[in-house]
């Protein structure tokens, strides 16, 4: 029988084979870190999307009618307030504030709604009210000026839990006045 021979095998020590897992974990953390921060920033972007498009979306409503319907509280309501936008299902928690007032009286003032002490319509449109709610009111802003003033403020919860607004103003004048 042949004597045994030394034979010397080349191997990883247990401390290298840890230090080797150790590094895989931290890598494998740090990848699905930077994956979630990705998709949260993605779905931000999708919700500032869909909030630019339905501001625009309710904007094009507003270009579309004449000015005393603009004006007229209980056309607003139905036309505008009342009718759930195209894009709005991506944004959580919305509030959306619709508020026509005045800009220009007829006697050559520029008005700043609330501080100058006049009266908007105004609705708020929420999960408490779906279809709005009317918190201010104002029968005359198609007699009394010569421009209005639509803003359009949404706010929303984010993916990440933060507080989102977006908002959109435009002037309208009385030289499309309708029946």
């Amino acid at each position: 029988m042949p004597l045994a021979k030394h034979l010397e095998f080349q191997a990883f020590t247990l401390a290298e084979v840890l230090v080797a897992v150790a590094l895989t974990v931290i890598f494998g953390v740090a990848a699905f870190a930077t994956n979630e921060r990705l998709l949260i920033a993605l779905k931000n972007q999708k919700e500032t999307t869909a909030a630019s498009m339905m501001l625009q979306e309710r904007m094009e409503k507003f270009r579309g009618f004449s000015y005393s319907n603009i004006a007229d509280k209980t056309y607003v309501n139905t036309n505008v307030v009342q009718v759930k936008t195209t894009s709005e299902a991506a944004l959580g928690n919305l509030n959306e504030t619709i508020t026509v007032s005045g800009y220009m009286n007829t006697g050559g003032g520029i008005g700043n709604y609330p501080g100058d002490g006049t009266h908007a319509n105004q609705w708020v449109r929420n999960s408490s009210y779906p279809s709005g709610n009317q918190t201010d009111t104002n029968t005359s802003l198609a007699t009394d000026n010569d421009l209005l003033k639509v803003d359009i403020l949404l706010t929303w919860t984010s993916a990440n839990g933060r507080t989102r607004t977006r908002d959109l103003a435009s002037l309208f004048g009385k030289g499309n006045i309708g029946p």
